[in-house]
């Protein structure tokens, strides 16, 4: 991965600045999105989703007329 020592990819998932999951003691499985992030994160488009803890669902969904159909 980018000429990287192994070391360096330890220190990266121990920081938190590289996501993987630790499948035994020194085997670990790196999303190929987690390297790209890491190399070219102007390429991975950000999500489209807004998600609001605090917002009142239900009210939300109350106040949307009843005959709108969602489209895909």
């Amino acid at each position: 991965m980018a000429d990287l020592h192994p070391s360096t990819i330890l220190n990266y998932i121990a920081s938190g600045r590289l996501y993987a999951v630790k499948l035994s003691e020194r085997t670990y499985r790196i999303p190929a999105r987690a390297v790209i992030s890491l190399l070219e994160p102007e390429r991975l488009a950000r999500s489209s989703m807004t998600i609001e803890p605090d917002a009142d669902v239900e009210s939300e969904v109350a106040d949307e007329p009843a005959d709108q159909t969602m489209s895909a």
